[in-house]
């Protein structure tokens, strides 16, 4: 008969402890800072027990350092990097990458842009110098502009074809009026029709500087080479004038509903949040996570286990150097659009009032330490770790550092920044569905 031993039962606390404790040695990496004479700073992560190398070239510019007239050139520029260089075509930069069995993307955010790569360890330097070539000898002729301009537009149809991103893009737009962050990161129809190459190229000449680059690199990969190789690269690069980045909008109340011709309405609900930086940062996420941010949580458990009004319901945060937001998104049949508000309120109402228990904090503590650790297993997230702190921190979060801030939290700071953040006058919302089913206005108490 085989005879199995039932370990001991252990806190929640105690597990994430052990985990931390097991993988030290993995975790706790030296993260090397170099800063080249113009202003270009490196960041390197050596983790010799993997076979890859991800790095990310991160540009400190994006939809929040554009005007209504050049709204979307941050991220029309990231597709035209793409296109060539003086040395390679587009279709060559692509092959010669796949040739060693590798792979480029890049994103574009209201703070920033990102041009990453993956390949094996024993390659980083075919990724290095594709993405540096395409960032300091980028071709940005016409007619390239003028094919992608077709693509870009074409995408932000998809998205403005898609409810869900529609809601939210057209809350922030009317929250943040006449303010950067309030624009699209794509930009619009008008806007992307309405400028030229010219545009882009002065776009790169003002922000592809050296000093707004952090290239982040973490993996198996000779250290010092690749340094060299960069160096040598980027040395031709010239600083530029100094831009300040924008301060924080004032967030205005918004309320409204729109007609689509759609199955479901889809409700977005959103609040003041945090910025990136806020010293109740963890505090936040904890809020996000107990009220709706997975599937014990409250939104999740009351509106759709137990009485099965929708299929998707959360809560999400977004944080930025000068401000942040707060809300919940669900989807819905028309009819019961006024019920799922209800319920929302109601939770809204109770995390207010009574907070959440000893066992749904310590719930999010965990998973916001998990998300952590199991996050430092790509190197891809590691990268992006190491030039996130370098652009919002100026320096390296610990995940020692970071364990104790979460552990810190409380559930009594959990309920007050819940009466800091939900309170009628600052929740705007809007509903997007079938007109004929949908009322011409909605309440929202909390």
């Amino acid at each position: 008969m085989l005879k199995c031993s039932v370990p001991q039962s252990r806190s929640i606390q105690e597990i994430a402890r052990s985990h931390i404790d097991a993988s030290q040695g993995y975790l706790n990496k030296m993260i090397r800072k170099t800063t080249l004479p113009n202003g270009v700073r490196i960041l390197t992560e050596v983790v010799d027990e993997v076979y890859s190398a991800s790095i990310g070239v991160y540009v400190d510019v994006g939809s929040e350092d554009e005007t209504e007239q050049n709204n979307g050139v941050s991220h029309c520029l990231e597709h035209m990097l793409f296109k060539g260089t003086s040395k390679r075509t587009a279709q060559e930069i692509s092959q010669e990458i796949e040739d060693v069995g590798g792979s480029l993307g890049a994103a574009t955010g209201k703070e920033n842009t990102c041009f990453y790569g993956r390949v094996m360890g024993d390659q980083l330097d075919v990724a290095v110098d594709l993405l540096l070539d395409m960032i300091v000898d980028a071709n940005l002729d016409k007619e390239d502009f003028e094919l992608e301009r077709q693509v870009i537009l074409e995408e932000i149809k998809m998205y403005d074809d898609d409810p869900e991103d529609y809601a939210h893009e057209t809350l922030i737009l009317n929250i943040w009026p006449n303010h950067p962050l309030g624009l699209p990161i794509t930009g619009t129809v008008e806007t992307v029709s309405g400028f030229d190459e010219k545009v882009v190229r002065e776009h790169v000449d003002r922000f592809y500087r050296p000093e707004r680059l952090v290239i982040s690199i973490a993996g198996k990969f000779d250290e010092q080479k690749v340094i060299d190789q960069i160096a040598t690269a980027l040395s031709d690069m010239k600083p530029g004038k100094r831009h300040d980045k924008v301060g924080a909008p004032k967030m205005k109340r918004y309320r409204a509903v729109k007609h689509r011709d759609i199955e479901q309405a889809h409700i977005s609900i959103v609040s003041d949040g945090l910025s990136i930086t806020d010293q109740d940062r963890y505090v936040f996420a904890i809020l996000d996570l107990c009220l709706g941010g997975n599937m014990s949580s409250r939104l999740f458990q009351e509106v759709r286990e137990k009485r099965g009004l929708v299929y998707t319901i959360n809560s999400f945060r977004e944080s930025h150097r000068a401000n942040g937001l707060f809300g919940v998104y669900a989807g819905a049949s028309p009819k019961q659009v006024g019920t799922v508000l209800d319920l929302i309120s109601e939770e809204f109402q109770r995390t207010k009032s009574e907070g959440f228990t000893e066992q749904e904090i310590n719930r999010g503590k965990i998973q916001l330490r998990s998300e952590l650790l199991l996050g430092l297993e790509s190197m891809r997230n590691r990268s992006a770790r190491s030039a996130y702190g370098e652009l919002f921190y100026g320096r390296q979060l610990e995940v020692d550092e970071i364990v104790a801030d979460i552990d810190r939290v409380t559930g009594q700071q959990v309920k007050d920044l819940a009466n800091r953040l939900i309170k009628p006058d600052l929740l705007s919302m809007i509903v997007v569905g079938p007109g004929s089913e949908l009322q011409p206005d909605y309440e929202l108490a909390c």
